[in-house]
């Protein structure tokens, strides 16, 4: 899973969550290309974590 940031407002179609505005939510990558087709890649920015 990767974390996402939430550039635009959405509804997921699959699990019908609504999706706000600078949220940051864990999606797998492959569910976040799969918003980048239906939508367009200005919908979610991934956040890079910093490893310890």
């Amino acid at each position: 899973m990767a974390k996402y940031k939430v550039l635009k407002a959405f509804k997921d179609i699959h699990t019908n969550e609504v999706y706000t505005i600078d949220q940051e939510i864990e999606m797998k990558v492959t569910r976040a290309k799969e918003v980048e087709q239906n939508l367009d890649d200005s919908f979610l920015s991934r956040v890079e974590e910093n490893e310890k």
